[in-house]
């Protein structure tokens, strides 16, 4: 369970949002940042939390990238993950007092409670002490399982987690551009509970009632990943018409635009001090609010790696 709320934690930014598309950089997973007064050049690469490691064998010049690089940087640190997994429990249960009764309908409420009974095999009664995005990450991944079946979490590997621990073994510096609270606020306090908990209700009945299509976009995903399509990744996450459940503006800035906005506040002085490998979410990268998309805005040069 404790290692499910690590993984929890990693798939944040893969949440359905609405967001400015752009079509400027695509086709690869790995970039290359240099010029506006950089003396050597970083790496961004895009993660998939979920990906298999295999996917890095075809990423051309991430060899290079690593060995060009004094230091990776990702969205946290990962190597206690004692604290990470503490704090994640911390937040994955309601504050004392609270109920989904007092959040929802009558209605929404048997809605969400036999919903969640055909999805996970019990509902409200033992769930429904858990904070309404602990429950939609829960889905997500299981959902993942379903479409691909062989995958085992509990011994998953994140490409994050990975790079961290070859830059660790290479007497490399690792820093996070956020804390872990900073990432679960982003996560979980943008809107009211209440809010949140009637989101939960269409999420968990869209899946229900569109599970063959919930998957088939799952692998739709991770095949867009595997080809660096940033563009698909991006519309098919953030600009889908057919999103049931299109989340608010709060939510979507707060998980993505507003995060954007902080890292890249601090990338130029990770830059100008060590050439550095980014290692963030593949959706960071893509649209106009994108790390790719604004660090061209500010004047550097923004490159596939070939």
């Amino acid at each position: 369970m404790k290692k499910l709320f690590v993984l929890l934690l990693l798939i944040s930014s893969v949440l359905s949002l609405s967001a400015q598309r752009s079509e400027k950089y695509n086709g690869s997973l790995l970039w290359k940042v240099s010029g506006n007064g950089l003396k050597e050049a970083s790496y961004i690469l895009g993660s998939h939390h979920l990906a298999s490691l295999s996917v890095l064998d075809n990423i051309k010049g991430l060899d290079k990238a690593q060995s060009e690089t004094r230091q990776v940087a990702g969205e946290l640190v990962l190597a206690d993950k004692t604290d990470l997994q503490n704090r994640m429990m911390q937040r994955a249960m309601l504050p004392a007092g609270e109920s989904y009764k007092t959040y929802l309908s009558e209605a929404d409420y048997n809605k969400l409670d036999k919903d969640l009974k055909a999805i996970f095999g019990t509902g409200l009664d033992q769930m429904g002490v858990m904070h309404p995005g602990i429950i939609s990450l829960s889905a997500s991944i299981m959902f993942y399982t379903k479409a691909f079946p062989d995958v085992n979490l509990m011994a998953h590997i994140a490409i994050d987690e990975h790079m961290q621990k070859v830059a660790n073994e290479t007497g490399k510096t690792v820093i996070g551009l956020e804390t872990v609270e900073d990432e679960l606020t982003a996560l979980f306090d943008a809107e009211p509970l209440k809010t949140q908990a009637e989101q939960l209700v269409c999420t968990i009945s869209s899946l229900v009632n569109e599970k063959e299509k919930s998957i088939a976009q799952v692998k739709e995903l991770n095949n867009y990943y595997g080809e660096g399509n940033l563009v698909k990744m991006y519309d098919l996450s953030f600009n889908n018409p057919d999103d049931p459940c299109p989340s608010s503006e709060e939510a979507k800035n707060s998980i993505l635009r507003d995060r954007n906005n902080k890292w890249l506040k601090q990338m130029p002085a990770i830059m100008k001090g060590k050439p550095t490998l980014f290692v963030v979410g593949a959706l960071h990268l893509a649209g106009e609010e994108g790390l790719l998309y604004q660090l061209d805005k500010m004047g550097y040069k923004v490159e596939i790696v070939k």
